[in-house]
């Protein structure tokens, strides 16, 4: 069976390079997707994975200031810590307090994020019914965050937080009222939760839940009415939420959506060029069909 380790392509002195930054890195895809990209470019760029332990991580950055380094993405567990070690952040992901994508522009070493637009994306036709819709969102950290902004951004009427630290969730629920005014919400806990699914148009489950295969759901999708979109961020593999999703007959999606397109996002804040959509896609469908692989988070990259 090919291994994603054999389809990087050799670095030569004419290479372009671009890194992802993170810890653990040994399940990432994206160096499947976007070495596929280049490929049909035919452009001489390498994606290539940098492990970043503890108190590396700002030699990890001045690596990046190398004269044949056009940038990197961020996972887990720096998209917050990176961003001291930075010239300059986006307004966007200033907001968001994290980063996921560096690029240069000039001698700056820019911070991005793509996540919330990415998510959106990966949302096809149901991205123009959340206009004017109200929904839950189960979990408060990074991935979150991103989803939250861009949902508010693009016209949901009501954004309601289910978190098990109550706290967090409060957090990010008063920022998003503070620049989205005329949005309407509140936190519930997880049990609270579950009672309100009724009156949801939208759920999307944002934590680590599913990771793992004997993860449990977040909350029972019983109470959630028959066009209730369903969404887990985690990818590859089916998560109890989504399988109850299904179960319901309920419209779902899973992660692999907004990673294919938060990567896209990526890919042409690199390169200045169209991302091949496409070729994306396929990459990143046959990584997936390589079989029984620890699942990840659009989060992780």
């Amino acid at each position: 069976m090919k291994s994603l380790e054999s389809t990087a392509p050799s670095i030569t002195g004419a290479s372009r390079l671009i890194f992802i930054l993170g810890h653990p890195l040994e399940h990432s895809l994206s160096p499947w997707m976007h070495n596929a990209a280049f490929r049909a470019l035919r452009m001489p760029w390498v994606y290539a994975p940098l492990e970043v332990t503890a108190g590396q991580l700002k030699n990890a950055v001045e690596i990046l200031r190398a004269i044949n380094v056009e940038g990197a993405n961020v996972t887990v567990p720096y998209k917050e810590k990176v961003i001291p070690c930075l010239d300059q952040v986006e307004r966007e992901a200033q907001w968001l307090g994290t980063v996921n994508t560096l690029y240069r522009r000039g001698g700056k070493l820019v911070g991005a994020s793509t996540d919330g637009e990415g998510f959106l994306k990966s949302l096809g036709p149901w991205r123009r019914k959340m206009r004017g819709s109200q929904g839950l969102l189960i979990g408060a950290g990074g991935a979150a965050k991103a989803v939250a902004e861009a949902l508010a951004r693009t016209g949901v009427r009501a954004l309601f937080v289910a978190n098990r630290s109550p706290g967090r969730a409060r957090d990010l629920l008063r920022r998003l009222l503070k620049r989205y005014p005329r949005l309407k919400g509140g936190t519930l806990s997880l049990t609270e939760g579950r009672g309100f699914l009724g009156r949801c148009d939208w759920v999307v489950q944002s934590t680590s839940l599913g990771l793992k295969t004997d993860d449990p759901s977040p909350l029972s999708l019983q109470g959630a009415g028959r066009g209730t979109l369903v969404v887990d961020l985690v990818y590859h593999r089916p998560t109890a939420f989504l399988r109850q999703a299904r179960r319901l007959h309920l419209p779902h999606l899973d992660g692999s959506g907004m990673l294919l397109h938060q990567g896209a996002l990526s890919f042409e804040y690199w390169t200045g060029r169209q991302a091949p959509l496409e070729v994306l896609r396929k990459a990143l469908a046959q990584a997936l069909a390589l079989g029984d692989r620890s699942a990840g988070i659009p989060d992780k990259s």
